[in-house]
């Protein structure tokens, strides 16, 4: 384990997975579990760095052979009696030697289940209690609908249960919060049904996408935007991005909240969608991109429904256009440093 001790308290710093929507200011030292990037920014011999973490230099001390200029990412293991940190691995390297066409897909259980069907003995008995009860809430939570008020609190509880954080409940010691997590009960799966091609091809996809929103969140790696997977199956690929950014004003109230969220969907009857979403004191601001303008047109003949259906807060504004992108294109690009490439062009 590539390990970096630093030789003063750190400040603390936005965690680069964190889902939380501030920083808590008197917070000394960040907790166990969160990421942080860094950059290297001197050499000082005998194993002495200085680091750039968060806009703050912090000297370290590391076994592990260090270039100025070269960018980290450092998971904080431990906090007790001294802070200790781990360098993560590149999300690139991470995805190296992985087909594009496994990423992104709807994590849907129906077909592991349809697997566990075709097993002589109830596999889901040779798994452990708590991943058994996970797995069947999960599915049963992906078969209820969306509708009335009650669908925003079904889709975040799938969100949280997915384990985009099983990592950091590990590092903090949680271990039975990371019991009850989606992706262990999947990394059980995956180890208990090794003989079973089926299964094993299907756990493997689910786990695969989860690790490429995981990565992608790290790569993003702020506190104010978000990239959160939609685990819902009537959507072929989709996840939701969220920023959130707090504007200074001369106005009584010092601060303009400003939200912006977009959905990024491949359904079955309409192709690559995204929709847009701008929040301010002015209102709702929400624009649709289809993957031709032909569905855009199609859609605006609901526009009327959408109004009628909006009576919390002003709609301002709806448009429609022809030039969605494909979402999982896009959210590899998040991945890719500008102007690099994952792919190898040369022959």
């Amino acid at each position: 384990m590539d390990t970096i001790g630093p030789l003063t308290s750190i400040s603390a710093i936005g965690s680069s997975t964190s889902q939380g929507k501030g920083r808590n200011q008197g917070q000394q030292t960040p907790p166990q579990g969160q990421v942080l990037k860094a950059l290297v920014i001197e050499s000082k011999g005998n194993n002495r760095f200085v680091l750039d973490i968060g806009g703050s230099r912090q000297s370290v001390s590391s076994e592990t052979s260090l270039s100025v200029g070269q960018s980290l990412r450092l998971q904080v293991v431990k906090t007790e009696p001294k802070i200790e940190l781990q360098i993560v691995s590149n999300p690139l390297n991470q995805l190296q030697g992985r087909s594009l066409t496994l990423l992104g897909k709807n994590i849907d259980l129906a077909s592991l289940f349809q697997g566990f069907q075709q097993q002589n003995r109830p596999p889901l008995e040779t798994v452990s209690l708590s991943s058994r009860s996970t797995l069947e809430s999960f599915y049963s939570l992906q078969q209820n609908g969306l509708e009335g008020k009650s669908g925003g609190a079904i889709l975040k509880q799938l969100i949280e249960n997915l384990g985009l954080n099983l990592e950091q409940l590990l590092a903090r010691g949680d271990k039975n919060g990371a019991a009850h997590t989606l992706k262990a009960a999947l990394l059980e799966i995956a180890n208990s049904f090794k003989n079973s091609s089926n299964i094993t091809e299907t756990t493997t996809k689910i786990l695969t996408t989860l690790e490429l929103f995981q990565l992608t969140q790290l790569q993003v790696g702020n506190d104010t935007h978000l990239i959160l997977p939609l685990p819902l199956p009537f959507i072929e690929q989709g996840y939701l991005m969220v920023e959130q950014n707090e504007k200074e004003t001369n106005s009584s109230d010092s601060e303009l909240l400003e939200n912006r969220f977009s959905l990024h969907l491949t359904v079955s009857a309409l192709g690559n969608l995204q929709i847009d979403f701008l929040q301010n004191k002015e209102g709702l601001f929400i624009r649709f991109r289809t993957s031709d303008q032909e569905k855009a047109d199609f859609i605006e003949t609901f526009s009327e429904n959408l109004k009628s259906a909006i009576t919390d807060i002003p709609l301002i504004n709806i448009s429609f256009s022809g030039d969605a992108p494909d979402p999982i294109h896009d959210l590899v690009r998040q991945l890719v440093p500008e102007g690099k490439s994952i792919l190898n062009t040369r022959v």
